[in-house]
């Protein structure tokens, strides 16, 4: 039998300590119980959740494997405070999104999977495609300003991914579905351990001609040319492959590679129109040790991007206007060193580098062949945090961390069209100070009440500083002079658990920014980047589960959000106006009822309120509610068959600029050998 503090460091590894895997441990033949769920995103070490003062979810593996998700994102749809905003798992990459606590854009949402941040430099976005949901163990979501730990782009909070870890034996899985819109998936997966040594491999494709995305707003902007407009397909392939080695009784060394291929397909009836091509390459090697009383692990990466992406010509839209491609690279090194001062007391520290750059971009214009952009930039940060982790006593529990972030960014441009920006932009350089505290008192052992102050920041990205972006007929304008976005976060919450029958969680935050980055308006074909005076977001999250007999589970979530600007000295007519994009409401309700013969049935509602269209507020997306369901039947101890639709009532609705799909019916079936 391995030793003990070998499977904890192997527990450590999936980012996460499970209640199942503890449990296992520990011996224990009773049922799951949530107060004995372990995390570790919310304070980088292992902690019981009922001992985190951050509002925090986890989405365990065996939700994962009975959803019909097929991307990281459309987990998170019952994660109060979040908005994913991914209409169907054929719809591209990249215009999937992901808002924490009413604060719209990817990159304020820092996205990690085992420990690598994902989100890319040049715009922030996240290529939710990297992982398949077969390759993943458990997703921790911790909301609220988390800088004080993981630094810029943790503003909303952090979505922290651990993929699955090699099992023993020889463990072949195979998973294939066909649905609506010729929408094709299969996924195979091959898991190992021979000793000492350990591996997973993993591939997945997905196809699909998808839909129509176009709304009847754009349609109208077009006019005659509206018989251009096509459906988006998409042609998405990626690959994982972990290796993991044990070393000694209390450490291991785990390499990891993957590629991503994810290619979105017509959208205008164009000959040869490519809208986007994206193409990803990620390896990470990291070492983690376990001791008797300190810790600490090492983690380096790097990560290759290629993008490419058409630019239809306005008004006819009958041919290409321009092509750009580019290239961005990110890379990192982070080590992390923890010691127990005591049985209630654990002191932290680490130290990261990291730096990339977007470049050459390149604007070709098909039509006027001697007009070529190029911009590049490139950006280099580092920094240093402390956390100290205080029980005190059996009621109270205290966690302040802090951290200095050092960052400098550079870039230029050229343009060969005359009277147009170029040159070299200068260097600019700061530090960023982020402080937390979180307070956690046991009313009992069942009530918890918390609350957390803290402060945070966004670096501007490399696109907004120093690129522009063509969108139809509109211009999206960098602005190399941006100043980095900072936050002030509180929020206050309570607990009750109900040992392995379900518990609730209600949380009240605010968010104050200042210096928020946003898009407004210069005339009707052009948008300038700006730091937004003051931005202010207020909700209220509930999050609930309950298991009233064996064979029904119930879990809620609802979020209630305003966001608004506060202060804008350019434009005072837009102070008072909310953000756009971001819902004033979120709800999910799922129902799940075992079944006799070992069947499941799986009940979904969820409704999105209403979101501005445009920075005045003069137009909005009407809110919408779907249903969904989904029945799944064990054929066999290691094959099972399910049957999903989505959006039962075939209801039309927009999402984030983009209409969404009605009706889809997904038919699927997973084996293991």
């Amino acid at each position: 039998m391995k030793n003990r503090k070998t499977k904890k460091v192997w527990l450590l590894l999936l980012g996460g300590l499970n209640a199942a895997a503890a449990s296992a441990q520990q011996g224990d033949a009773g049922g799951l119980s949530y107060l004995d769920e372990v995390v570790v995103s919310a304070t980088r070490t292992a902690q019981r959740l009922q001992d985190v003062p951050a509002s925090t979810t986890v989405v365990e593996r065996e939700a994962i494997e009975k959803s019909s998700a097929s991307t990281a994102d459309q987990l998170l749809q019952r994660v109060p405070g979040l908005y994913a905003a991914r209409m169907s798992a054929a719809s591209p990459n990249r215009i999937a999104q992901v808002y924490t606590r009413g604060l719209p854009g990817n990159g304020r949402t820092l996205v990690l999977v085992d420990g690598v941040p994902m989100n890319v430099l040049f715009d922030g976005q996240v290529d939710w495609s990297q992982l398949s949901t077969q390759d993943i163990e458990r997703i921790e979501v911790v909301r609220g300003a988390a800088s004080g730990l993981y630094g810029s782009n943790a503003m909303g909070g952090v979505v922290s991914i651990s993929s699955r870890l090699p099992e023993s034996g020889f463990s072949p899985r195979l998973s294939v579905e066909a649905g609506s819109n010729n929408t094709r998936r299969g996924a195979a997966s091959v898991s190992g351990k021979a000793g000492t040594t350990g591996y997973f491999l993993s591939f997945s494709q997905l196809s699909s001609d998808g839909y129509d995305m176009w709304t009847d707003a754009q349609r109208a902007q077009h006019g005659a040319a509206a018989t251009q407009m096509t459906a988006m397909g998409t042609r998405k392939r990626n690959a994982v492959a972990k290796l993991v080695q044990e070393i000694g009784e209390q450490g291991l060394l785990e390499f990891r590679l993957s590629s991503l291929d994810d290619k979105s397909t017509d959208f205008y009836d164009i000959p040869g129109y490519v809208p986007n091509h994206r193409k990803q390459l990620l390896t990470s090697l990291r070492y983690q040790h376990l001791g008797e009383t300190a810790d600490y692990s090492v983690l380096a990466y790097h990560r290759k991007g290629r993008q490419f992406a058409d630019n239809a010509a306005a008004p006819l839209y009958r041919s290409i206007a321009s092509k750009a491609d580019y290239d961005d690279v990110s890379r990192g090194v982070n080590a992390q060193f923890g010691i127990a001062l005591g049985d209630h007391h654990c002191l932290s520290a680490g130290v990261e580098f990291s730096d990339g750059y977007m470049g050459v971009v390149t604007d070709r214009y098909v039509a006027t062949p001697t007009r070529v952009m190029r911009r590049y930039g490139e950006v280099r940060r580092s920094a240093l945090f402390v956390q100290d982790e205080m029980h005190l006593g059996e009621r109270w529990v205290v966690n302040l961390s802090g951290r200095v972030d050092r960052w400098a960014h550079r870039g230029w441009q050229t343009d060969t069209l005359p009277a147009q920006p170029a040159g070299n932009y200068p260097t600019r350089s700061g530090s960023e100070f982020s402080p937390r505290l979180g307070v956690l008192y046991r009313v009992s052992p069942e009530v918890v009440l918390r609350a957390n102050a803290g402060r945070a920041f966004k670096l501007p990205e490399l696109w907004e500083l120093y690129s522009s972006a063509r969108r139809g007929a509109a211009t999206y304008w960098g602005n190399a002079a941006l100043d980095p976005e900072r936050l002030t976060s509180y929020d206050i919450g309570v607990d009750r658990y109900f040992g392995r029958t379900g518990f609730v969680k209600v949380t009240a935050y605010r968010n104050d920014a200042r210096d928020f980055i946003y898009n407004v308006r210069r005339d009707a074909s052009n948008f300038d980047k700006v730091n937004v005076g003051g931005v202010r977001t207020r909700g209220v999250e509930i999050e609930a589960r309950y298991r009233p007999a064996a064979w029904i589970e119930l879990m809620f979530s609802q979020t209630w959000n305003r966001s608004t600007i506060t202060r804008f000295d350019p434009d005072p007519a837009l102070e008072g106006n909310t953000l756009v994009n971001v819902p004033n409401v979120r709800s999910w309700l799922q129902a799940e009822l075992t079944l006799p013969r070992q069947s499941t049935l799986t009940l979904v509602a969820q409704r999105v309120g209403r979101r501005y269209a445009d920075d005045r507020n003069l137009t909005y997306r009407k809110a919408y509610t779907t249903f969904d369901v989904q029945l799944a039947h064990q054929l066999t101890p290691a094959a099972s068959v399910r049957l999903g639709v989505e959006n039962v009532a075939d209801h039309r609705y927009e999402g984030i600029g983009y209409m969404a799909p009605g009706r889809q019916v997904t038919l699927a079936l997973d084996a293991r050998f």
